[in-house]
């Protein structure tokens, strides 16, 4: 019976995490199938599980009144089971010269064998992990991209990591340029930078498209994220001053969390395998919905001088984060910070087109509120002739913030094809407005 409380939020994404093996995409010789039945590989048996947890957890928490928009999957990095080689050679080789065991067409057949798997279990939304090398980086990151729209992928950038960053930096071009000749909407205008981003220090976030899997952990684990920026606007408003929001949130946000945790702590209980309850991202998370924008609800505090990026900005997602991390009695995964995607966020988009220049957001803007909260550059449209010397070094920066401060962030920008520094974006996006380029 569902239940027909009105739940202040909506659960953005239930993410299921999978360890793949080489082994899982080949039929295992040594077990005899029952009578009639074709051999198949283990990812197939791997995916229904994962389907099957997916849909018990859907509409138990649906059950309990709450929204569910997306379910996911994510796994280990894809160098352990997408590529059956070790690249060799120099990092500073041109990517035609790295050996390679296994062909893009093998890549390929594995990517298409997924697609129609996720298909046949109605999931459109796939991490296939970090890379962890930069030739995979440079090589099979828009090779994964450009194959079906449910794919996504990362970058693992550690602090101080230039082969890494450049290779990143280099990824996101291709990306952008992957609309070029084709019709697919979904690599239009450099949209394809949607599905990636450079990574640095995360770990079991159930967001996309930083999500990674742990490897070799219990066979199957799960967390679930959130969209509450209407929620954050009632909390903010309600709280007034920043002294005040570590008592709002740890009340308000505890009580409205303990029964998704009920929830998914019960499954756990019931499930006969193992699986492990990560828990939640407790991050503010905007919608495109009015009042859902979090750059709002924060200029509601008090102390927040003007519009979101000036005075007292800082000091808010300070305490915004550090209250979402210790709320009460809730086990709490992935950023559980401040979300700030420009391109998600109507007011921040906002900000990015103002006139005026004291109010207009930028990207070292966004660099600094995300030394005390997460997730780091997000959704920001930039130049499309950007170099790669330019990028590298944004990524590095973002790196060097989450290695400093042992902290999960990310960098998803997108270069717009032909588009300059002021000049306004067009993209045809369910899942974003539109803003201006911003100047790297």
């Amino acid at each position: 019976m569902i239940m027909t409380i009105k739940r202040p939020f909506r659960i953005r994404t239930i993410t299921v995490f999978v360890t793949l093996t080489h082994d899982d995409f080949h039929v295992d010789e040594s077990t005899t199938p029952p009578v009639g039945d074709t051999p198949t590989p283990k990812v197939y048996d791997k995916l229904d599980e994962c389907s099957s947890i997916l849909r018990k957890l859907e509409t138990n928490l649906i059950n309990s009144g709450y929204e569910v928009q997306t379910v996911r999957i994510s796994t280990n990095p894809f160098g352990e089971w997408l590529t059956e080689d070790e690249c060799v050679g120099n990092e500073s080789d041109p990517p035609h010269k790295s050996a390679r065991v296994d062909t893009d067409a093998a890549i390929r057949r594995k990517l298409q064998l997924l697609n129609r798997l996720l298909d046949d279990h109605r999931i459109n939304f796939f991490s296939c992990g970090p890379s962890t090398n930069p030739l995979h980086t440079i090589e099979i990151c828009p090779q994964i991209i450009e194959s079906s729209v449910k794919f996504s992928c990362s970058a693992k950038i550690d602090c101080g990591d230039i082969s890494g960053a450049r290779a990143a930096a280099a990824c996101i071009q291709t990306i952008s340029t992957l609309g070029n000749n084709t019709n697919a909407n979904h690599l239009k205008g450099g949209l394809g930078n949607f599905r990636f981003c450079a990574a640095s220090c995360v770990d079991t976030v159930p967001f996309f498209p930083a999500a990674k899997s742990p490897t070799n952990e219990a066979s199957y684990s799960f967390a679930i994220g959130l969209e509450n920026g209407g929620f954050a606007r009632e909390l903010l408003l309600g709280a007034k001053s920043i002294s005040n929001i570590k008592s709002v949130f740890h009340s308000e946000m505890r009580k409205e969390l303990l029964p998704i945790q009920e929830v998914c702590l019960a499954f756990v209980r019931d499930v006969k395998y193992s699986i492990e309850y990560l828990g939640i991202d407790t991050s503010l998370n905007p919608s495109l919905d009015e009042g859902g924008s979090v750059a709002d609800a924060i200029e509601c505090l008090d102390e927040v001088r003007g519009a979101f990026g000036g005075t007292g900005s800082l000091a808010a997602a300070a305490a915004i984060t550090t209250s979402l991390q210790s709320i009460p009695d809730i086990k709490t995964t992935g950023y559980s910070g401040l979300m700030l995607p420009v391109l998600e966020d109507r007011r921040l988009a906002e900000l990015g087109t103002t006139t005026i220049s004291t109010d207009r957001i930028t990207i070292q803007k966004l660099l600094c509120i995300s030394s005390v909260c997460g997730v780091g550059i997000d959704t920001v449209p930039i130049p499309g002739d950007v170099s790669t010397e330019s990028l590298s070094s944004l990524i590095l920066d973002m790196a060097a913030l989450a290695g400093r401060w042992n902290k999960p962030l990310s960098c998803r920008v997108f270069p717009v094809p032909g588009g300059n520094a002021g000049e306004e974006t067009t993209f045809d996006s369910p899942y974003m407005c539109n803003s201006r380029v911003f100047d790297l």
